[in-house]
């Protein structure tokens, strides 16, 4: 069987009129405003400080970003050049070390002894070639000046030395 109960629906819930009541309530939510608020809101003065202030800032970040600019590329430019410059030396001072090589190879006491032997027709000279000479013993040489004296620069030497040390 089926059971039965007090409950009670309200089904003027679901009814389109209600709906329509509402909808008619949130259209009368309008506000009208006075002709010179309109026209006060309705365009926005120009302030010639405001303009000039903003063109001022403008101009001071357009300037700020230039100048970034510029020197991002001088910065390049100068390191492009350096690069270069790195390079060329690199270069100079692989030939240098190849030069350096060759005349080493071509002056070599082996290479300058062949050569001398070949084309000059010179030889090493002999145990009978040597000659020894003496002197004799009243030659001698003679020293002009003193150990105990100096000289004027050796004197202005050790006077500044002397009042550094």
């Amino acid at each position: 069987m089926a059971m039965q109960n007090n409950t009670a629906y309200d089904f003027s819930r679901f009814e389109p009129k209600q709906r329509e009541q509402a909808a008619e309530v949130q259209k009368n939510n309008i506000i009208q405003l006075p002709k010179e608020q309109l026209e006060k809101n309705a365009r926005p003065q120009l302030h010639p400080v405001r303009l000039l202030s903003r063109l001022a800032m403008f101009a001071v970040i357009l300037a700020t970003v230039g100048s970034l600019v510029y020197g991002q590329v001088q910065l390049t430019e100068l390191t492009d050049s350096i690069n270069s410059t790195e390079q060329a030396i690199s270069e100079s001072e692989s030939l240098y070390t190849q030069l350096q090589m060759k005349s080493d190879a071509l002056l070599s006491i082996d290479s300058v002894e062949a050569y001398a032997e070949q084309n000059l027709g010179m030889r090493k000279a002999e145990k009978s070639q040597v000659e020894y000479i003496t002197t004799a013993q009243g030659d001698e040489g003679t020293v002009l000046q003193s150990v105990g004296e100096q000289s004027l620069l050796d004197q202005i030497w050790s006077w500044l030395l002397h009042l550094l040390g």
